[in-house]
């Protein structure tokens, strides 16, 4: 199976690769004089040591990070990779593992640890002091390592090795920010000053990854320069162990990518989606976050620049998508895209223009031409100023969160007035619930908010809540009653919260199951004083009666 999905050319140099790192864990290069491999293992044991002014290029290194990060800046955040001084302790941790010098390797193994635990502790400090604490692009790009970071940090430590064995300073700089060390636990001190946990444990991911995969390579490449044990012979079981830990560290990592490719992908789709149902309208996605899983989009938060508002663009673009995702998309309507007057056009095209423009002097006149083509404005007034109220109505089939889309929408185009459109009398949702139970869901939540702002365009005070549940299989129960007049309630108290007075509290349990029972799980809201919007129970479904669960 795995040569049927892998070129055949590719293969061939993953044959290759391997048989070259076989080659250089066997066979030494360039042989050093004893004189020469001792001035090495000084210097690495002198960048693996613990001293004042380690932990002082750590102290400011970190806070660089932590200050680049926040800033959203690469260019200080580059900066920081530069100054770090981490890298040396994991030099002498290859060099330990690869000559089975177990001192050496405690005393880099601490140096190391020290130097992370202060890095994290000194982020967190300026983390928590600083009133700049948004997650930023640079912040999140450190939180979901994949496989692409391991091989980077292998080929990082592989370069790093070969520059401080064979004294090459020229590409120091370039090792220092490809290994990146400094930043992910600038990203962890901010997870932990933020108690973003997801964030830290992400980040710590990232620097375990590095630091794994650069002793891994330090030594490969030490072993291939001759830093080999003095008293015995290498063993195979060293090599086994040491590439069993970097396959053990790949999974997560190899997962992390799948997730960032199927992300991408849905991405994607969704934006494709987006565009069709905006088709009709000058359109640009500003904000576009989705939230994927195994089974396809399940969540979609997104921001339309719009010259046209599309009526019932969340059920369309989730329709688009297949499945039952949860899109909200939010519109904003811009002007008509009219050119401006031009200077150099002279008195006669600038007239000509300006009487083809619709003048657009008021808050009102502005309203109805954005909203020409898309709703109709039946009146408009505005009782004080910086206010204005209009009644509106968009084609038949539009629901009350259409209105409440639009109104959003609307008041973005007009900053300088507190906007209210009245909508025309339309069903309210029903409130669902899950079944037996009586707490109120986040999506029934929404739509008590959605309920309550039409309540308030409508200047309606009081309300009826009727609440329903399923029977059994020989009629209504005592428990049936309870179960609807606690959703009633629960609703009740939500809608007083939100101002609503004079809720009125009744149930509804039909004498006879209907085939499916969740078709009761809900809460009505109907308005109370308005001609023909009277509550009055809901006949039962029209289902066949048969056995069921209640409630």
């Amino acid at each position: 199976m795995f040569e049927s999905f892998v070129p055949l050319r590719l293969r061939a140099l993953v044959r290759l690769g391997w048989k070259r790192l076989r080659e250089a864990l066997d066979n030494r290069a360039a042989p050093h004089t004893d004189a020469e491999r001792l001035q090495i293992e000084a210097e690495v044991a002198e960048g693996a040591r613990i001293s004042n002014g380690y932990f002082a290029l750590l102290f400011c290194s970190c806070g660089i990070a932590a200050l680049g990060l926040l800033q959203s800046s690469a260019a200080v955040v580059i900066g920081a990779m530069l100054i770090s001084p981490l890298m040396g302790p994991i030099m002498g941790m290859g060099m330990g593992v690869a000559r089975l010098d177990a001192r050496a390797f405690e005393r880099a193994a601490v140096s190391l640890a020290l130097g992370a635990a202060v890095s994290v502790a000194a982020s967190a400090l300026i983390v928590f002091a600083s009133p700049l604490r948004d997650v930023t692009p640079e912040i999140l790009a450190r939180t979901r390592p994949t496989l692409l970071d391991l091989i980077v940090a292998i080929l990082s430590g592989i370069v790093g090795a070969y520059v401080l064995i064979t004294k090459r300073p020229g590409v120091v700089a370039g090792v220092a920010i490809a290994t990146a060390l400094m930043p992910p636990l600038a990203v962890v001190g901010y997870g932990v000053a933020t108690r973003a946990w997801g964030v830290a444990g992400g980040a710590l991911l990232l620097f375990l990854t590095n630091v794994v995969a650069i002793l891994g390579a330090v030594v490969a490449v030490a072993r291939r320069y001759g830093f080999t044990p003095v008293i015995r012979r290498r063993r195979r079981w060293e090599e086994i162990a040491l590439v069993a830990t970097l396959l053990l560290l790949s999974l997560p990592l190899a997962v992390s990518l799948r997730d960032i490719v199927v992300e991408a992908r849905e991405t994607a789709r969704v934006r494709n989606a987006i565009q069709q149902v905006f088709a009709t309208s000058d359109q640009h996605i500003t904000d576009l976050q989705v939230r994927a899983g195994g089974g396809g989009v399940e969540e979609v938060r997104a921001v339309i620049v719009t010259s046209r508002f599309q009526r019932q663009a969340d059920a369309r673009v989730a329709e688009a998508l297949g499945g039952r995702p949860n899109v909200q998309i939010e519109q904003i309507l811009t002007a008509d895209g009219l050119p401006q007057a031009d200077p150099a056009g002279g008195a006669l095209a600038n007239r000509a223009l300006a009487t083809s423009r619709p003048l657009r002097s008021t808050p009102e006149q502005r309203l109805r031409d954005m909203l020409g083509g898309v709703a109709t404005v039946e009146a408009a007034v505005a009782p004080e100023p910086g206010r204005l109220t209009a009644a509106v109505r968009l084609e038949d089939g539009a629901t009350l969160s259409d209105y409440a889309a639009l109104e959003a929408a609307a008041q973005r185009f007009l900053p300088e007035v507190r906007l209210e459109l009245t909508p025309p009398f339309v069903d309210l949702p029903l409130i669902p619930f899950e079944e037996g139970r009586s707490t109120l869901s986040e999506s029934a939540e929404r739509r008590l908010d959605l309920i309550a702002w039409a309540f308030r365009r409508w200047n309606i005070p009081a309300a009826q809540v009727i609440g329903s549940a399923s029977p059994g299989p020989r009629g209504p129960r005592p428990r049936d009653a309870r179960v609807a007049a606690a959703r009633a309630q629960a609703v009740a108290e939500r809608l007083e919260a939100m101002g609503v007075r004079g809720v009125e509290i009744t149930t509804n349990i039909p004498d006879v199951a209907p085939e499916d029972p969740s078709v009761l799980w809900y809460a009505a809201v109907r308005p109370l004083g308005v001609p023909g919007q009277d509550a009055e129970p809901p006949p039962p479904p029209p289902a066949a009666a048969q056995p069921g669960a209640g409630a």
